[in-house]
Parts: C-alpha cells; sequence; structure tokens
C-alpha cells in the first residue's frame, strides 16, 4: 500500500533542496529573478491530485532544479515537450471554419433531371495553421497545418446521381471546389454536383450536403514533421426539386 507523505513536509523539503543547490548563497543568487527574461527554470511537476503520495515521491527523488538560458535548448529530461508533443498540441487547438456551399439553380428552384452546380469559393477554402512553442524558446517549436482538399456530396435520396471523382470533388488549381455555373457552361456535366430524378411535390425537401475533408500535416523547428488524422466538416441545406412542364403540340 502507497505511503503517504505531508504536503508540509514534501514543500520543506523541496525549498531546502532548492535553496542548497541554487539559493542565496549559491550559483545564482536569488534564483536569478533579475534574469527571468533570459531563461527558464527546469524541474519535475507533480500532479496536485497526487503530491504528498511516496509516488509522487519516487518520480521527484534524485530531480533538481537546472536553469537553462533561452538560448539553449531546452534540457533533455524524461517528460520533456519535444517537437511531436508540441505538434500533438497544436493539433488540438486547430479550429476549422465553418464552410459554406453555392448551388446553382437556387436551393428552393431544383429541376428534375437538370443537373445542379455546386461549388465552395476560393475564399472559403484557406490553409488553417497553429504554431505551439516553449515560452522563451523559440528553438523548439511546431506547426500544425490543416489544408482542405476534397469535398463528398450527399444528395439527401438514391433518386439522384451524384457528379464527382471517385476521390470526391477535388480542390482545383484555382483553389476552388467544383465550379461555378455561368451560361458559358450549358450542357455541360459539373465537375461537383447533383442531378435529381425525382421532384419534391409529396416527399418533402431533400437534404443536400457537402462534406469537406482537410489534411493535416505538422513541421516541427528540427525539421521533423508528418502527417496527423484528417479531419471532415461538413453543412448542409434542404432542397426544392420540381418537375419541368413541356407542351407538346
Amino acid at each position: 500500500m502507497a505511503g503517504k507523505m505531508e504536503s508540509s513536509d514534501f514543500q520543506s523539503d523541496l525549498t531546502r533542496e532548492h535553496e542548497e543547490l541554487y539559493g542565496p548563497e549559491g550559483v545564482y543568487p536569488d534564483h536569478n529573478m533579475e534574469h527571468q527574461e533570459d531563461g527558464t527554470w527546469w524541474g519535475v511537476h507533480i500532479n496536485p491530485t497526487a503530491r504528498g503520495t511516496a509516488e509522487a515521491m519516487s518520480c521527484y527523488r534524485g530531480a533538481s532544479y537546472l536553469w537553462v538560458e533561452h538560448s539553449d535548448p531546452p534540457p533533455s529530461m524524461s517528460g520533456i515537450p519535444d517537437v511531436q508533443v508540441l505538434a500533438e498540441l497544436a493539433y488540438e487547438h486547430v479550429d476549422i471554419p465553418g464552410l459554406s456551399f453555392e448551388v446553382s439553380p437556387a436551393a428552393d428552384a431544383q429541376k428534375v433531371n437538370l443537373a445542379t452546380w455546386v461549388w465552395l469559393p476560393a475564399s472559403e477554402l484557406g490553409s488553417v495553421s497553429v504554431t505551439a512553442r516553449l515560452d522563451g524558446y523559440a528553438s523548439l517549436s511546431s506547426t500544425v497545418t490543416a489544408r482542405p482538399v476534397s469535398v463528398s456530396l450527399d444528395a439527401g435520396t438514391a433518386d439522384a446521381t451524384v457528379h464527382a471523382g471517385s476521390g470526391g470533388c477535388a480542390v482545383s488549381s484555382a483553389g476552388v471546389i467544383g465550379a461555378e455555373w455561368t451560361s458559358a457552361r450549358k450542357g455541360e456535366t459539373p465537375p461537383c454536383g447533383v442531378t435529381y430524378h425525382r421532384a419534391t411535390h409529396a416527399t418533402g425537401g431533400y437534404e443536400l450536403s457537402a462534406t469537406v475533408t482537410w489534411e493535416v500535416s505538422w513541421e516541427g523547428s528540427d525539421g521533423s514533421g508528418g502527417d496527423l488524422p484528417a479531419g471532415e466538416f461538413g453543412s448542409s441545406q434542404p432542397v426544392q426539386v420540381q418537375e419541368v412542364q413541356t407542351i407538346v403540340r
């Protein structure tokens, strides 16, 4: 069974060791308070919920405080954050913006067997980057970048044909997913779109969904890097599909 030490005893031991090593009479007068912009003290941090336990003391035993100038790399110790740890931290803080997609014809004026063009403009599709670094240590950081690469479409009904490549609607060289319809494109099949084959008179609207896949990668200050799990974020809008009435004479 784990023994337990009073927190006051633990604190006094910690203070005494620090004073013996680096106190007012040691090599770092006043614990380097006048040089706190130039470096950082490094030491073992104990989970507050475990403070005073034998397990915590075994982790702390033999450890000491180290003063490391900001111009030097952080100490090589177990538990010190490295570029991969920083990349994982940055990954958790990537904020993907909400995206909206455009359709033509308008969502409330879809036509049976008439292709619906779907696109996301370049202004919606910028890459998103987050950098994590240790305060003061500019030489140790990681940057995570997410960029949109494709869109998958769901027509909201089986009575439709989805127009997209095998990997979904890809980002063009102009940074756009899909293409905006213009009169010059009349008769063409959209690179990203849907053709509905049944009207929505009695069934209510269909829910047209577009899900954007974001590829995520990281690069460390030491030149290392790699891929991180991709993310998928989508939006949807209801569409009404009408039948086109034709008079035959």
